[in-house]
């Protein structure tokens, strides 16, 4: 029986090799009478915008590697920090928007900490239609809507913040493009989200990765900035297993294992970039800063255009092939 066994298998090794090389070619002649069909134009076009990024990679199907230090992981300094760093960020810094919108504002608390540094400032809320939270929000302007279609022109909001939300959102790419959408050019979208926290109260995903994160801003037409670590996975595990306990507060501004990191960092004489890095690979929230292009950007055209010409070469070659 072994011996039948093993005269088999060769058979059937060699079956699924035919059927992936058959698979391969169709793939492979789809393109290429894709690309004969094309206007000689168009392709010149396609032929002429600059790469912005590549699919795996030939040799093997192998995905192109990372770069050794992202551009999202800081340099600058590596604290553990809280989603309101952003918020002294964009108010202090040159320009500071006249205008925010707070997404998934429950109780408003944020209204004051943007006032805290300007005064003045058009804080609106936005949460879901059954968030008796945001219901009970007076002296305030409140909008209630259907968690993904926001209720604001397009091109108009300078500045939206969220602070823990995304990881309760039903529909995150839905959401992601409308904040692209109400985004003005060059706009800011700011805060923070779990990466590892599945038992948060009535979280749908449990966290995200910060490239899963970075993927999704991406697909949605959003620039991931920054990415910075905030409190450790293992503090928050401690926090909930033990019943939150006062002396684990102190842990919202330095939590046990980023404080651990930092000694190591010390001791091995790690860069920032590695010491965030590192930060970030056991965050249990992460806070960002995540930006909308300016209109008319070269990446942002380039972007746009080889998406949809790519689409249409392919739709086209599916068409005669099939």
């Amino acid at each position: 029986m072994m011996l039948a066994f093993t005269d088999r298998t060769p058979r059937r090794s060699a079956t699924v090799a035919r059927v992936t090389n058959a698979l391969a070619s169709t793939r492979s002649a789809s393109r290429a009478v894709a690309v004969k069909v094309l206007p000689r134009s168009v392709k010149r076009r396609l032929r002429a915008l600059p790469l912005v990024g590549r699919a795996a990679g030939r040799a093997g199907g192998r995905a192109p590697s990372a770069p050794r230090n992202p551009s999202h992981i800081p340099t600058d300094h590596a604290r553990q920090i809280h989603s309101h760093y952003y918020i002294e960020e964009a108010m202090t810094g040159p320009n500071p928007p006249r205008t925010v919108v707070d997404l998934g504002c429950g109780n408003g608390a944020s209204a004051e900490l943007f006032r805290q540094w300007q005064p003045d400032v058009n804080w609106i809320g936005v949460d879901i239609q059954d968030s008796d939270l945001a219901k009970g929000i007076v002296g305030e302007k409140v909008f209630l809507y259907d968690g993904v279609n926001l209720p604001f022109p397009d091109d108009t909001v300078p500045l939206l913040y969220t602070n823990q939300v995304f990881e309760h959102v039903r529909y995150p790419e839905p959401l992601l493009r409308e904040i692209r959408r109400v985004l003005a050019p060059g706009g800011v979208f700011i805060g923070s989200t779990s990466q590892l926290e599945p038992y948060h109260a009535f979280s749908l995903w449990g966290g995200y990765t910060i490239y899963g994160w970075r993927t999704l801003c991406e697909a949605a037409g959003l620039v991931l900035e920054e990415a910075r670590p905030s409190i450790d996975a293992i503090a928050l595990i401690t926090r909930v297993y033990e019943g939150a306990e006062p002396r684990h507060n102190a842990w919202w501004t330095l939590s046990p294992l980023n404080e651990d990191i930092d000694a190591w960092a010390e001791r091995t004489g790690a860069d920032v970039a590695t010491t965030n890095a590192r930060k970030l690979q056991f965050s249990g929230q992460f806070a960002f800063r995540v930006r909308k292009p300016a209109t008319g950007s070269a990446l942002a055209r380039a972007t746009r255009a080889r998406r949809r010409l790519g689409l249409t070469l392919l739709r086209a070659g599916e068409r005669l092939v099939g």
